[in-house]
Order: structure tokens, then C-alpha cells, then sequence
């Protein structure tokens, strides 16, 4: 059976290596954590009650940061920004995230691993 080729900085040249030693590797060993830590920031326009499903479901997927800009449904209708923003606090609320909203224009949904510091330090 053919062996692993090895680098050799000395020689700079490949090595063939006979040894015929085997590594026994789980798929469980393979996963990498730095795929838990990887968080997406994505920027979303409010400009209906409806257009709220797709922010819905990516906050429901938990590892993605939403950026809401909500001043086109604030000036269309207040009512329904004010629904359309108590249904993303509930839902943000039942996956343990957090709501914040900033320049009067724009709120940002963050999944439960992600800490927002509010006001200033």
C-alpha cells in the first residue's frame, strides 16, 4: 500500500513515508467550533406588516444578527410599525434574544449569544 508524502524542509523534497500507521477519526472530532461562533449580520427594510415574515424567520434561526430599518412604515402608518414591532419583540423574547432601537429610525434583533451593552460606558 502506498505511504503518506511528507515534506522534508532539509531536502525540500518530497519523502515518501512507508509506515502504514492509522488514525481513527470520529465525524464528531472533524466538526469545528468556530462554526458555533460564526454570526451573520443582516440588514432588512420595514416598509409593511407583511415584509416582517422573512425577519421573522431568520431571527427564529438563531444565529443571525437583524438590522431593521423601520422609518418607511413609521411614516406610513404608525399603528402598524407599532404591530409589526410587538411581533418581532415576541419573537425575539420566545428565542431568548434581544431587542434594541437606535437612531430613531432603525432596531436590531440579536440571537441569546449575543450580549447588547445599552447606553453608554
Amino acid at each position: 500500500m502506498a505511504g503518506f508524502l511528507n515534506f522534508s524542509k532539509a531536502k525540500e523534497e518530497f519523502v515518501e513515508d512507508s509506515t502504514e500507521e492509522y488514525l481513527s477519526i470520529s465525524e464528531a472530532d472533524t466538526k469545528s467550533d468556530a462554526d458555533d461562533k460564526v454570526l451573520d449580520v443582516k440588514t432588512f427594510v420595514l416598509d409593511d406588516y407583511d415584509s416582517i415574515r422573512d425577519i421573522l424567520d431568520v431571527i427564529r434561526g438563531g444565529k443571525t444578527m437583524c438590522l431593521i430599518d423601520i422609518h418607511l412604515l413609521r411614516n406610513k402608518d404608525p399603528d402598524e410599525l407599532r404591530r409589526a414591532v410587538d411581533k418581532i419583540k415576541k419573537t425575539v423574547e420566545a428565542v431568548s434574544g434581544e431587542l434594541v432601537g437606535f437612531h430613531d429610525s432603525w432596531i436590531m434583533a440579536a440571537p441569546m449569544n449575543v450580549h447588547i451593552h445599552k447606553g453608554r460606558q
